[in-house]
């Protein structure tokens, strides 16, 4: 069996690994000629409400799935759908042939709008069996039809590498559509047994990032211009890397290099979906923090730019709103989770991992208002569920609660940082420099509707 992983953005499963990681809430498309099976492999794999078919939309409008008459109002209604899930953060699969690089681009677009990593998944399978298989389909397509697919698909194998893709796999024996299964990477990282530091908002404070590492016994490699430790301990990060502090592209580009090498693991938060959202060209306020992280980038080089925004945008399309670690007793995310959410994922939850339990905003100050979600963690669940390590709200010491710790400890605001040694439960913290972001009032975050539209 061949498999490969051919993302250099994105890389998860080596040649010969039988896995396919899928981040949540992902824009998945098939690509393969007629008859390489994807209809058959994707009915295995997910859910009918998760596939979105040209086919089927053609049988919608025309009452005849080979209307090859409706094809393009069925393209028009695949990408409404798809729009609309994405919308949701929604685990979308779009089946047709997607051979032609216009239909992919513009697959590629709707995801960008709705900040949505993107995986491809090519069936390369051979002429021989592709030509069999087509000749067994109930629907079959024409012979010189199948040769153009053939033709196409070449093309693409040699294009897609270059197109914006976070991660691509091709499959390219009938052992690979038996054999590969399917992993939400975004909730089980690949490397998900301890022992972890789980790190506390950093907010691009770089310097005290550095000496927590270096404190936490990490090694600063000048080769890689990163920090490895001695011991195989993975760092974690909480979320919310930039924006406030002095430095905060440094700080993105060191967890990129180390996420890049699956030497760190980091959730999404609501700062780093904001500038991920940025980074897109999407329309946002260029406030709240995000503006001193804007004026880093911007006064970068051109050439440096270009290079590095392609590496943010992977590191943050690619960090999931929560991680299951130490098979389920530890959960990671940035604001918080309840435990009837874990294992599943849409946009309620994203919003909640992302800002915590809002209940409204507060109409003199602007600011949101949340409920204390820890504090109301069920007894049962207290006892028996995983321990969730979270950030987002400042707390002058790390705040345990029911089976929960808080351990954002504003070092942005002249507190300190703060990381967890687990399974040790050890805090180790560093004090801030200096207070980097003390204005006069806090300005009032972007509404969580705001995350994921």
């Amino acid at each position: 069996m061949e498999f490969s992983d051919v993302s250099a953005a994105s890389p998860s499963s080596a040649p010969g690994d039988p896995v396919i990681r899928l981040p949540l809430g992902a824009m998945v498309v098939l690509v393969g000629p007629a008859g390489s099976g994807k209809s058959t492999w994707a009915a295995r794999h997910f859910l009918p409400t998760q596939i979105v078919s040209s086919d089927a939309c053609r049988g919608l409008l025309a009452d005849d799935e080979g209307d090859q008459t409706a094809s393009r109002d069925a393209f028009r209604l695949l990408y409404f759908i798809l729009g609309e899930r994405l919308r949701r953060g929604l685990l979308t699969v779009v089946d047709s042939t997607a051979l032609q690089p216009s239909m992919r681009a513009e697959l590629l677009k709707i995801a960008e709008q709705h900040g949505s990593p993107t995986v491809a998944i090519i069936f390369a399978l051979p002429p021989a069996i592709n030509e069999a298989w087509n000749a067994s389909r109930e629907r079959r397509v024409p012979a010189e039809a199948l040769e153009r697919h053939r033709k196409n698909l070449d093309l693409s194998l040699r294009v897609m590498p270059n197109e914006r893709f976070n991660s691509i796999y091709t499959l390219t024996s009938p052992e690979a559509l038996t054999e590969t299964h399917i992993v939400l990477g975004g909730l089980i990282p690949e490397r998900a047994t301890p022992p972890f530091d789980i790190i506390g908002d950093v907010h691009g404070c770089y310097d005290e990032l550095a000496a927590l590492l270096e404190r936490l016994g990490y090694v600063w490699r000048e080769d890689e211009q990163d920090f490895a430790h001695p011991d195989g301990r993975l760092p974690v990060f909480v979320g919310d890397l930039a924006d406030r502090g002095p430095a905060s592209v440094p700080v993105l580009a060191l967890v990129a290099r180390m996420a890049q090498r699956d030497a760190a693991l980091m959730v999404q938060g609501n700062h780093d979906n904001k500038l991920m959202r940025w980074l897109l060209g999407r329309r946002v306020q260029v406030k709240h923090g995000l503006a001193t992280t804007v004026a880093e980038l911007e006064a970068l080089p051109q050439e440096a730019q270009a290079t590095l925004r392609p590496q943010l945008i992977a590191l943050l399309q690619n960090a999931p709103g929560y991680l299951l670690l130490d098979e389920g007793r530890l959960v990671v995310t940035h604001a918080g989770i309840r435990d009837d959410m874990i294992g599943h994922w849409s946009r309620a939850i994203q919003a909640f991992c992302l800002y915590g339990d809002v209940a409204g905003t507060d109409h003199e100050t602007g600011l949101p208002t949340r409920r204390d979600w820890a504090a109301s963690r069920p007894e049962e669940q207290a006892a028996n569920g995983p321990l969730i390590v979270y950030g987002h709200n400042v707390v002058e010491d790390a705040r345990e609660t029911r089976h929960t710790l808080n351990i954002d400890t504003g070092c942005v605001f002249g507190g300190r940082l703060t990381a967890l040694r687990y399974p040790e439960m050890e805090l180790v913290q560093v004090a801030a420099a200096r207070d980097y972001y003390h204005p006069e009032k806090i300005e009032a975050e972007e509404p969580p509707q705001e995350a994921a539209s």
